[in-house]
């Protein structure tokens, strides 16, 4: 049969219909191998999910979190319990870090932290974050196709490490003779890294140089001017001394200052000025109480203090001794220094710990600086009177603790523990 020439509209639609069925194989083909890969290989890195029935547990942290403080020279791990699942295919961990609580804020994430033995997983956070803020951070489980709930937020702090540097002392130098029985000792302040907190700087005054045998300590809180100054308490006449100070934040302690010494004057000199030293008057008595001061003012701080102490552990070394009440010993020390002071002002009165009425503190007195009734006021400078309570050679002090207490979130409160009532 020979050859047929087909009209020229006719040879068009044929061609068309080609066209058409060949399309519509592709794509039934192409479609056939998608749901192939999707239905029969469920652990093929390439599944779409989530896979139905599968349900994977949220991990938990474990460090830092609670506002942990993190040192930022060390190197930063988030630790997690491990996740666990019924589905078959493998789990990996997603964790990310942000400056805020919503997340929005990513400073670090990691998509793919693998699993490893035991009941914990962790990752060192290899991203660079800034010191002194708070972060936040969060991981969940994956396998590719379905995921856990994110944990929940925990948080921390990431903080420079507290360095605080020796002060250098200036004065009084190479043992030269001071004017006063209670010398002004001052040092330049040192150095302070990170967020020390209340700094104060503690002096100490010894007979000999190794300080085996010391006479006197006090503090003063670091002084923004650069120097910081304290008296000390009265002191023997025509006797050398040796001192020196360190810096402290009642967690981290400085290296000493380079000692120095002084000679105090054969005659006694005169009283010295704020911090606690001083001649000791004669006390008034009879009642004394000095006038409440005026509205939104406070009364300063006696500057006989430190030396009616002085008298007292010197009068009765035995009562000092045995101070430490904890410990079998007796109230007769602080006893013997309040009356001593209410001789002079009946403001003076004992402190409840950290203001908790019916705990005493077993070597603090306070000093009522505001209006109105003693009995219970915060309104109160606290100061330890006894240097190493409890320890083996308890001695005399005055340390003026009431801005420190105050730094430290906690207050003193005044009391006569039953002896007296104002």
């Amino acid at each position: 049969m020979g050859n047929v020439a087909l009209p020229e509209t006719t040879m068009h639609t044929f061609v068309n219909s080609l066209t058409k069925l060949s399309a519509l194989a592709l794509a039934a083909l192409v479609a056939a191998g998608c749901e192939t890969v999707k239905s029969q290989t469920p652990t093929s890195p390439n599944v779409a999910g989530p896979i139905a029935g599968v349900g994977i547990t949220a991990p938990e942290p474990r460090s830092p979190v609670d506002g942990t403080d993190v040192i930022n020279t060390e190197p930063l791990r988030l630790t997690w319990t491990q996740s666990t699942t019924n589905g078959v295919r493998p789990l990996w961990y997603s964790v990310e870090v942000a400056v805020d609580t919503a997340f929005q804020q990513r400073v670090y994430f990691n998509p793919k932290v693998l699993p490893v033995e035991g009941p914990q997983n962790s990752v060192v956070v290899d991203a660079k974050l800034d010191p002194e803020r708070r972060y936040h951070w969060r991981v969940r489980a994956e396998d590719g196709a379905n995921s856990s709930e994110y944990s929940f937020a925990a948080h921390f702090d990431l903080v420079v490490p507290v360095v605080l540097g020796a002060p250098a002392a200036v004065s009084p130098l190479s043992g030269q003779t001071v004017s006063s029985l209670s010398p002004l000792l001052v040092v330049t302040n040192g150095s302070v890294q990170g967020n020390a907190g209340s700094v104060s700087y503690v002096f100490v005054v010894s007979t000999n140089q190794t300080f085996t045998n010391i006479v006197w300590e006090g503090s003063a809180l670091r002084n923004a001017s650069g120097q910081t100054s304290v008296n000390t308490g009265t002191l023997a006449p025509n006797t050398l001394y040796y001192w020196g100070a360190y810096a402290s934040n009642g967690a981290v302690i400085s290296t000493s200052s380079e000692t120095q010494s002084f000679r105090t004057p054969a005659g006694g000199g005169g009283g010295g000025g704020g911090g606690g030293g001083g001649g000791l008057p004669p006390a008034p008595g009879g009642g004394h109480r000095t006038p409440d001061p005026p509205a939104g003012q406070r009364l300063p701080l006696p500057t006989y203090g430190a030396a009616v102490v002085e008298q007292i552990a010197a009068q009765y070394p035995g009562a000092l001794r045995n101070s430490c009440q904890e410990h079998g010993g007796s109230w007769e020390f602080m006893d013997r220094v309040v009356d001593a002071l209410r001789q002079y002002d009946t403001r003076w009165g004992y402190n409840w710990k950290r203001g908790n009425v019916g705990d005493p503190s077993l070597d603090v007195i306070d000093y009522h600086y505001g209006r109105g009734t003693s009995e219970n006021s915060t309104e109160v400078y606290i100061i330890d009177v006894i240097l190493g309570h409890c320890g083996s050679n308890p001695a005399p002090a005055w340390i003026d603790q009431t801005e420190a207490t105050r730094q430290g979130g906690a207050i003193g409160r005044w009391t006569g523990r039953g002896r007296f009532s104002n």
